[in-house]
């Protein structure tokens, strides 16, 4: 009976490389944003948060491809920066940027996911909104749900943003043509910024008109995180809203003066 249960483990055990390795080959045949989301190493939590996220699609939306340079900015723990470091690859590098408001809540996962240079193409900017000290020449800057905290009034001066000043910063790290990938929350349409100190939404059309204001053309959304069904009235923590928001995704584009100059 003994050599029975041993003979059966070896059947599992050759049976699991053999699904490790299948596995490995189906990956690699996989598009560049699959095989980021279906990383064998990515947290169990991470891959709970997917359902709700939509991260394959979001990434395909992007446009990130191998070897470009992506600021994460407010990244809070990492969850899109772990991602992004499976694309850009090690020709290319992210910034996983937070300020002390952020890391506040994050540091705890953060520290977590950059142990032991476990993200090798990630670069951990802890920086302020009145200098966050961004890289210049970047393929893309990413805002994740976090578009809209900087319109939130905080008694602390150092945690709160300045709308010029943030953009100014932006608009100086993003290379001509560099993109810009916004997710937030929708609050009712015709509010503007109303209602994002207490419920932490903000109005879609408003952001587009503000986010052009500050020297960027709207490119396109994507609508895979729609909720006709959202209550615009509820904090977006309420116990049954709390990550099924009604979230619009928009890009945006640096204008390339230069390719503007030479299509004349």
């Amino acid at each position: 009976m003994f050599i029975s249960i041993l003979r059966r483990m070896k059947i599992l055990f050759l049976a699991l490389v053999m699904f490790t390795v299948g596995c490995s080959k189906d990956l690699e045949s996989l598009s560049i944003e699959e095989q980021a989301v279906y990383q064998p190493d990515r947290y169990a939590d991470d891959k709970d948060r997917d359902k709700s996220r939509k991260p394959l699609e979001v990434l395909k939306f992007s446009g990130v491809k191998p070897g470009d340079t992506v600021i994460d900015l407010l990244g809070g723990g990492g969850y899109y920066s772990e991602l992004f470091n499976y694309i850009v690859g090690d020709e290319g590098k992210v910034y996983l940027q937070n300020n002390s408001l952020f890391l506040r809540f994050s540091t705890e996962e953060l520290e977590q996911r950059l142990a032991n240079g476990r993200l090798k193409n990630v670069v951990r900017l802890d920086s302020e909104f009145a200098d966050m000290q961004l890289p210049a020449n970047v393929d893309l800057i990413f805002i994740g749900l976090s578009y809209h905290d900087i319109y939130v009034p905080r008694k602390d001066p150092v945690i709160t943003a300045k709308r010029d000043e943030f953009f100014s910063q932006i608009r100086d790290a993003l290379k001509p043509g560099g993109a810009l990938l916004i997710i937030d929350h929708a609050a009712e349409p015709g509010t503007g910024k109303d209602t994002t100190a207490k419920l932490h939404r903000i109005d879609e059309a408003w952001a587009k008109q503000d986010i052009e204001s500050a020297g960027f053309r709207f490119e396109k959304g994507l609508d895979v995180l729609r909720n006709p069904n959202d209550n615009y009235q509820l904090d977006i923590w309420k116990k049954g809203i709390m990550r099924k928001t009604d979230r619009f995704i928009h890009l945006y584009r640096k204008p390339d003066l230069n390719q503007g100059a030479e299509g004349e």
